[in-house]
């Protein structure tokens, strides 16, 4: 999904709701063509931190009120990680420019909680597409089958609520198990982030958790559920996601290679 120079992939808290966003393409280095970053201020955020996803490149989250003419400075000093993860973001670019073209999928496979559901799909005159459970795991998919992406759309809003069904409780059961409680819980489709925690204690997770395993899945709700007691990535905080997952290492790179092996119909829903 996206490589974090201060953590890992996707994450600097496994989502972001950016409170302010400035895209203006600027020069990494003096000798190279204009290869662009974004800058995002982040409220949260107390350092300078890098992102590197496939589809928005280079992105620098700095905190409220810093001074942009000190980031070339710190780019250049991140340079090696920099083009380490350009690298890796050119790879995950081309993986995902060989997928096959999204269509409506004839079964959806929940890995994160074992589940296949085969789709049946039948052309109505409603101009609405709509996905309906239909005894034992059998969805319906009704409406305008022609129109691929109405119909990507109401299989992504029925994984939303599948979403809200199984992860909300998981996330309930983790929460009395490390003895972190959250205010209150989301279900999104972002694009870059697997999940995040506000300063209030609200937790955000992406519908798409649900077609990785279920090991990574559980870490990335304890990683969410650890901002509760550290809003950071401090060796406080990644001490406290390994009091609750030990192999959060490995789990954590296994997250980051997880973005390839999305269904594609999931990415055009």
């Amino acid at each position: 999904m996206a490589v974090d120079e201060l953590l890992h992939s996707n994450e600097d808290s496994l989502t972001g709701n950016p409170e302010a966003r400035q895209s203006a393409p600027l020069t990494l280095f003096p000798e190279e063509r204009d290869p662009g970053y974004t800058v995002r201020e982040s409220q949260r955020a107390r350092t300078v931190r890098l992102n590197m996803t496939p589809r928005e490149g280079l992105v620098v989250v700095v905190p409220a009120g810093y001074n942009l003419k000190r980031i070339p400075g710190f780019l250049e000093e991140k340079r090696a990680w920099i083009e380490k993860a350009r690298i890796w973001a050119d790879g995950q670019r081309q993986i995902m420019a060989l997928r096959p073209v999204a269509r409506i999928p004839d079964s959806i496979e929940l890995k994160a909680v074992g589940e296949t559901w085969e789709v049946s799909s039948r052309n109505t005159a409603s101009g609405r597409a709509m996905a309906r459970e239909h005894g034992g795991r059998l969805l319906v998919l009704s409406g305008p089958l022609d129109d691929t992406g109405a119909c990507l759309a109401a299989l992504s809003r029925w994984v939303g609520r599948q979403a809200r069904r199984q992860l909300v409780p998981w996330l309930d059961d983790l929460s009395r198990e490390t003895g972190l409680e959250y205010s209150g819980a989301s279900i999104g489709n972002q694009r870059s982030r697997w999940g995040s925690c506000s300063p209030q204690g609200k937790i955000s997770l992406n519908l798409k958790l649900l077609f990785l395993p279920d090991r990574v899945v559980r870490y990335v709700l304890v990683h969410e559920l650890c901002h509760l007691a550290h809003m950071n990535h401090s060796q406080r905080f990644w001490a406290r996601v390994r009091r609750h997952e030990p192999a959060w290492r490995e789990l954590r790179k296994e997250l980051g290679d997880s973005w390839q092996h999305m269904p594609a119909w999931v990415e055009n829903g």
